[in-house]
């Protein structure tokens, strides 16, 4: 071996090498950035988020406050990859976790479809299967009104299989606010349901460590359009209504805070869904500090779940990239477990290769990029650090209104919470509807001969239905009494899960409410898509618009391109004329295209003069509508006049047009 050159260069002197270069400062970015604006200002380069929150292009060390929070995301490392299991096939779900346990995944989510009457059959001795083919990974429930009897048949099947219930580790999940703004009813009163959660603690507290019992989720108000705000004051908010619930019941807030996680969705915006998590953590640490919370107690694990919101049917290859995306955003924002849906959930049940995928897209990202390898990657980015600030200082304000009006059983009681969420969702569906948030595959990048992947069409979001079961009638058990030993001591009897629900139950008083009103982003432009294909199904061709190309290529391609997109996004067709500039011979041309509605793409040099010729010549050949790309400025009145019965402009909304150019062409009309 050869001996050291202690002359030789060395680590410390490759670092000294960035000193040699001149150091950057703001003004110097300003005045290059300036430059390239040719006369716009710097403030044209902000954008302002849902929340209000406004995005600068640049940020330095002097925008992130003194007093920023610490999020210190206190995750246990690597971020736990739990996979999504349905139980609407009892039979098949042990194949389904042996499946998701060998490809990767460190948990199970399972989740029952309450449509569905299968769930109701399940007994203990089907649990007992489960947890024998999970081989003691953590088992986390998504049942909604229905947690504390599938909770108690999970411990009853650990009592069978006479496993120490010290090594049950999960969550059961028992959210009955959650499920109120969900389906808008329970199967009980919400006191009861506290009594029932309250019992459940207590027997976690005594036998069961590991186990969380309390799931505060964010999912149903995600979908229901929550802005990140929202989100935060809301997540925070009905964990302040639980500590207060179970507080009164003798509980205090250390042992529920032990028993306490977070469910959160995750969003298509990187950077303001990773300063959420971490703001949650604050905002919390906040919380249990003012009720003297121990620190240990006071950590509360996150779960993130790729937002049901964000996936679409329509070219659902796309959904990859964004669970990609999602779970990146998860692990560097800090969340303890992390779950990416398939990207096939949306087109009946999902395949082989879309549950697959999902694990693995975790997976790749913890044991290639190996991105949790950090408690907190995002610590020291002046944006990420700015945003957290931002949106605790908003959140907790919020959070403020909500308790100052009674707290959050008040607000979601009141109907005031679904009437918020109801004005949030119509931004953001405003948003994607004018282009200003495209849904790759769907409203940006369409593509009309597309296959689908399974023949069944689905809409929904499979994994949060509204709950139209009826409510299950006694049979094992005679009155109900509602008290979870009583129900531990009937699942252990052998009840099935359906029965044990109604048993839970505890009287015949009942809340209910106003659900949240909910809606994927793509459901607009996929609704219209779904009427093109009822409408080729029954008259053979697709709805088709004619597109007047009036001009050189050079100044009209662009924009014919554009407008081709905007209506196979509607799933119409384009048939598109170059080349003509009399408007009798694109009369001609209309007439022998089969629509009866035309977009005119003219030159700035010829459409002055053409525009009110040919829209004149279309609504005489019977055609029902006439729109022209651009501004008409003060030639408006002379064309409307002529027979133009729109623009299409920047920020047009997309889904209005292409609505009004379905009636025209008769879609959706037997």
């Amino acid at each position: 071996m050869a001996a050291h050159n202690s002359k030789s260069p060395t680590f410390d002197d490759d670092l000294r090498i960035a000193l040699q270069f001149p150091r950057p400062f703001f003004e110097d970015w300003e005045a290059a950035a300036k430059k390239s604006l040719r006369g716009r200002s710097l403030s044209s380069l902000e954008v302002t988020t849902p929340e209000g929150l406004v995005i600068k292009p640049l940020y330095t060390a002097e925008d992130v406050p003194l007093d920023t929070p610490e999020s210190g995301a206190a995750r246990r490392l690597p971020a736990e990859v739990a996979c999504p299991v349905d139980l609407r096939d009892p039979k098949g779900t042990i194949g389904r976790i042996v499946e998701a346990l060998d490809h990767g995944a460190d948990s199970l989510w399972l989740w029952v479809d309450r449509r569905s009457t299968n769930w109701g059959k399940l007994t203990a001795g089907a649990f007992a299967l489960f947890q024998e083919a999970a081989n003691g990974a953590p088992i986390y429930l998504d049942a909604r009104g229905a947690a504390p009897a599938l909770a108690a048949l999970l411990i009853a099947s650990t009592r069978r299989l006479d496993n120490g219930f010290e090594d049950l580790a999960g969550g059961f999940d028992i959210d009955p606010l959650g499920v109120l703004a969900a389906d808008g009813k329970l199967s009980t009163s919400l006191p009861g349901a506290f009594d029932l959660m309250a019992e459940t603690v207590r027997w976690n507290e005594e036998f069961a460590p590991r186990m969380r019992t309390i799931a505060v989720s964010a999912l149903p108000h995600a979908r229901a359009g929550a802005n990140a705000v929202q989100e935060l004051s809301i997540v925070v908010a009905t964990g302040v209504a639980y500590l207060r619930a179970m507080d009164q019941r003798g509980l205090s807030p250390d042992i529920v805070c032990r028993r306490l996680r977070f469910v959160a969705a995750v969003g298509r915006d990187l950077f303001v869904e990773t300063a959420k998590l971490r703001a949650l953590r604050a905002l919390w640490r906040r919380v249990t500090e003012a009720c003297t919370v121990p620190a240990r107690a006071a950590t509360v694990p996150i779960h993130a779940v790729a937002s049901p919101r964000c996936l679409t049917v329509r070219d659902p290859w796309v959904n990859l990239l964004r669970g990609t995306t999602a779970a990146y955003t998860a692990v560097i924002g800090g969340a303890d477990v992390v779950t990416v849906l398939p990207f096939d959930s949306l087109a009946g049940r999902s395949g082989e290769l879309g549950k697959r995928l999902a694990v693995n897209t975790s997976t790749i990202l913890r044991e290639e990029s190996q991105v949790d390898r950090v408690s907190d990657p995002t610590a020291g980015s002046y944006l990420v650090e700015k945003l957290t600030s931002d949106l605790c200082g908003a959140a907790w304000e919020e959070f403020q209104r909500i308790e100052g009006i009674g707290g959050m059983v008040n607000h979601l009681r009141s109907g005031a919470l679904a009437r918020e969420l109801v004005d949030s969702l119509a931004t953001k569906r405003r948003s994607v509807a004018t282009l200003r948030d495209p849904v790759t595959g769907v409203s940006s990048y369409p593509n009309l001969e597309e296959e689908p992947l399974h023949k069944l069409r689905a809409s929904r979001d499979p994994r949060r239905s509204p709950d139209d079961v009826p409510t299950a009638v006694h049979r094992a058990v005679g009155a109900s009494f509602g008290s979870f030993e009583a129900g531990l001591e009937a699942a252990h009897g052998g009840i099935s899960a359906a029965d044990l629900a109604d048993l839970l139950r505890g009287s015949d008083e009942t809340d209910d409410i106003s659900p949240v009103a909910t809606e994927r982003e793509a459901r607009p432009f996929e609704a219209l898509r779904d009427a093109s294909d009822d409408h080729l199904q029954a008259k053979g061709v697709r709805p088709r618009v004619f597109i007047a190309a009036v001009g050189s290529p050079s100044e009209t391609r662009t924009i014919a391109t554009f407008v081709t997109n905007l209506l196979a996004a509607g799933g119409m067709i384009a048939v598109l004329s170059e080349g003509l500039d009399n408007p009798q011979a694109l009369g001609v041309a209309f007439a022998a295209s089969g629509s009866r509605a035309a977009i005119i793409c003219a030159s700035p040099d010829q459409g002055p003069d053409i525009i009110p010729l040919l829209a004149r010549e279309i609504k005489a050949l019977r055609g029902r509508r006439v729109f022209v790309v651009g501004k008409p400025g003060r030639l408006e009145r002379e064309w409307r006049d002529a027979g133009v019965d729109g623009f299409v402009q920047r920020n047009i909304d997309a889904v209005a047009l292409l609505t009004d150019l379905h009636e025209s062409e008769g879609v959706g009309r037997d």
